[in-house]
């Protein structure tokens, strides 16, 4: 009876170790509400990460503070790798610049960039251009005339158009709104010149008629939208400034636990199922992990910091 009794108690101590592993649970900080585009993306990525880090991931939305109360509770998070936040350019290169926030570049570890996707400028079929060149020589020789229509004042569209704007000579006024589900009928109802944001609308309105779709904000073509011109065949190709997504962990996260997320969260990017993800959302496949992923960081931070000083966003103290 004793021995049965111990086998019984192994069994069940085994059965609870399994169930511990089987249990373990990784935290995914996401810096917004529930149901957004980067909400969306990580969540699609987490499902085919797991298999591979053996760990259930949980979503944890921490909106706010342009992304950067998400972040805060990342930076202060245990170092042990199962608490991580995936992010996109807004809180990491952008909102230290124009709020007041708790963490720097030091506070956190740049894992894995995961995509990235350009701004695309459209206009009204009616626009006196029909290339990239011919509509910014149209807006330099006229300033102030044009307005454009972004994501909201210092954020990223507004931040990719005045770095080409700047450049060129050009004077334009700024309209922010709260994304492209609002930038795009201000365009086409003239509430607006502009339309600055994401490609997929971009794509729904060409394809409609209803717009034309002349400047990309990166230095390749796009294939979603052929006819727009890339910065790169003007030759402005360093004032690139692209939306990307990426994993961080907490400082002090060891190098072999982060090498772990970066294999796991990669082999998911490259499965199938997020290759049509990807397609849909117009997004491209881009990876970068560890250094370069931190100098992608550093050198995008100290370009945008300049730009926000420059145009007097610049928080002060």
């Amino acid at each position: 009876m004793m021995n049965k009794f111990k086998l019984l108690a192994a069994s069940l101590i085994l059965g609870f170790a399994q169930i511990s592993v089987a249990q373990e649970v990784t935290t995914l900080i996401i810096p917004t509400g529930p149901g957004g585009g980067t909400d969306t993306l990580f969540r699609a990525i987490a499902r085919y990460a797991e298999p591979h880090l053996n760990s259930t991931i949980v979503i944890r939305n921490a909106g706010g503070a342009g992304g950067s109360i998400g972040v805060t509770q990342l930076s202060r998070a245990k170092p042990d790798g199962y608490t991580l936040a995936g992010v996109w350019m807004g809180p990491i290169t952008t909102a230290p610049h124009t709020i007041k926030t708790s963490y720097t570049l030091k506070d956190y570890i740049p894992v894995i960039y995961v995509d990235s996707a350009p701004y695309v400028m459209c206009v009204r079929p009616d626009f006196p251009a029909k290339t990239g060149k011919e509509f910014l020589d149209v807006l330099k020789a006229n300033p102030n005339k044009y307005t454009y229509g972004t994501d909201g004042v210092a954020g990223p569209a507004q931040l990719a158009s005045e770095l080409i704007f700047r450049e060129y000579g050009i004077k334009a006024r700024d309209i922010p709104y709260r994304g492209a589900g609002e930038t795009m009928p201000a365009m086409l109802g003239g509430v607006v010149d502009i339309y600055v944001g994401s490609v997929p609308p971009a794509v729904t309105m060409e394809k409609a008629g209803t717009a034309k779709c002349l400047l990309l904000t990166s230095a390749k073509k796009s294939a979603s939208l052929p006819n727009a011109t890339s910065l790169g065949e003007l030759n402005m190709a360093d004032k690139e400034l692209l939306l990307w997504h990426g994993l961080i962990a907490p400082p002090g996260t060891p190098p072999e636990v982060i090498r772990k997320i970066q294999d796991a969260f990669e082999k998911a990017v490259n499965t199938p199922e997020m290759e049509a993800f990807f397609k849909t959302a117009g997004v491209e496949k881009s990876i970068l992990k560890g250094d370069a992923f931190s100098a992608h960081i550093k050198n995008e931070y100290e370009k945008l910091g300049k730009l926000i000083k420059e145009l007097g966003l610049k928080q002060d103290g």
